[in-house]
């Protein structure tokens, strides 16, 4: 081919044409998985200034699923347009539980506008702050969950709902591990069966304990097993080293759901630096989870006892030697330890360096006790029975 005196190659350009499209397109779908992470992608807006626009309270902005069972979501609410549903059940359901007020509040908010108005709008790679608030503070008193009603939770005599099973999305069993231990904590599952806490949920973005109610709710109507993406998916949100389709440790993913659901707890009176600590051991998930350790050390020479005293979620046994029950492990966890030698004891009554016996012992046990057995050594009869299958 002859283009003002100069010889083209068809196949040469053809090739070179098809070649940049995939080159950008590539480029263009790293970015927007790059930005996911961050930030909300292909958010919509209406024309004009498009910094004022809120979501909704509860509104699922970023996936189609229906607001009260998890299910695929392709109706919206007819008068605000902000709240995905399945079937007219779970709507008339949302409607009495409180949506009805929710979405009087919204249309009445100028600053809420949805995309059935007049305007032009556009969609595109929308980069959108995903931290905010989208209700009151709270102020922050002394007691955050009453006691009392934590025991009306823990006592909760309705029969839970059959076992339901959770399908493998790739490297997730320790998940689905997880998530079915956190679905068998009676007072947790009667918090957000019974009380809910989407309702009272301050956070604009994804928030776990929000997830894991609608989690309960899908578990507890499910008849068949269902594979929860939707928390699967939000490692990264709930600790910050997860990554999904990762094979991840159990125990670590435990500890961060529990911190994850204790700093939610505490976003609803201002965060952590606003809480005094005596009140944030007064949360519903410090109720559930919280203990105390304490850590006793005798001097042998002037018999001084120090005491420290630490708080406690979970409680991490190491299996030594031969161990074959739990109770063995707990007796080797709390078993005293000599600090002498090169570790020898600093103490505050002599001012010297003594020889002196450390103990670990559970001052206050939680109303739930998590116990992560760790093994750190492989024992004869182990290795035997590893060997011959």
């Amino acid at each position: 081919m002859h283009v003002a005196g100069v010889s083209w190659d068809l196949n040469w350009f053809l090739q070179f044409i098809f070649t940049a499209f995939i080159i950008a397109f590539g480029l263009l779908h790293f970015v927007k998985n790059t930005a996911s992470k961050y930030f909300e992608v292909d958010a919509n807006f209406e024309g004009g200034d498009h910094s004022d626009r809120t979501q909704m309270p509860g509104a699922l902005m970023e996936d189609p699923v229906c607001a009260v069972c998890g299910n695929s979501g392709p109706k919206k609410c007819s008068r605000c347009k902000a709240v995905r549903y399945c079937s007219q059940k779970c709507q008339e359901k949302h409607w009495k539980s409180g949506h009805k007020t929710e979405c009087k509040n919204t249309l009445s908010n100028p600053r809420f506008k949805t995309s059935g108005g007049g305007g032009k709008t556009f969609s595109g790679l929308a980069l959108v702050p995903i931290r905010g608030i989208s209700k009151h503070i709270k102020k922050p008193k002394e007691i955050l969950f009453p006691y009392d009603e934590f025991v009306q939770l823990f006592n909760w005599d309705k029969l839970g709902f059959p076992p339901c099973g959770l399908l493998n999305c790739g490297n997730s069993c320790f998940a689905n591990v997880v998530l079915q231990c956190l679905s068998s904590t009676r007072p947790l599952v009667a918090y957000l069966l019974e009380k809910g806490h989407r309702r009272e949920c301050i956070c604009e973005d994804w928030c776990f304990l929000c997830e894991f109610q609608t989690h309960l709710e899908r578990a507890s109507q499910s008849s068949q097993a269902f594979s929860p993406t939707n928390i699967i998916s939000r490692l990264p949100n709930i600790g910050g080293n997860l990554v999904h389709g990762r094979q991840e440790d159990a125990h670590e993913l435990m500890r961060f759901a529990i911190d994850t659901m204790q700093s939610v707890c505490l976003s609803e009176f201002g965060g952590e630096k606003a809480v005094h600590p005596s009140a944030q051991e007064t949360t519903i998930i410090q109720h559930i989870f919280g203990g105390q350790l304490q850590s006793q050390v005798i001097c042998t020479k002037c018999k001084n006892i120090s005491n420290r005293y630490d708080n406690m979620m979970d409680l991490t046994v190491e299996i030594h030697g031969d161990a074959s029950s739990l109770e063995e492990c707990l007796d080797q966890f709390t078993i005293k330890e000599w600090l002498d030698g090169e570790n020898k004891y600093k103490c505050d009554g002599c001012n010297d360096y003594v020889k002196a016996g450390k103990r670990l012992t559970v001052k206050r046990a939680p109303n739930i006790l998590t116990i992560a057995l760790k093994r750190f050594q492989v024992s004869a009869i182990l290795f035997l029975y590893m060997f011959l299958g």
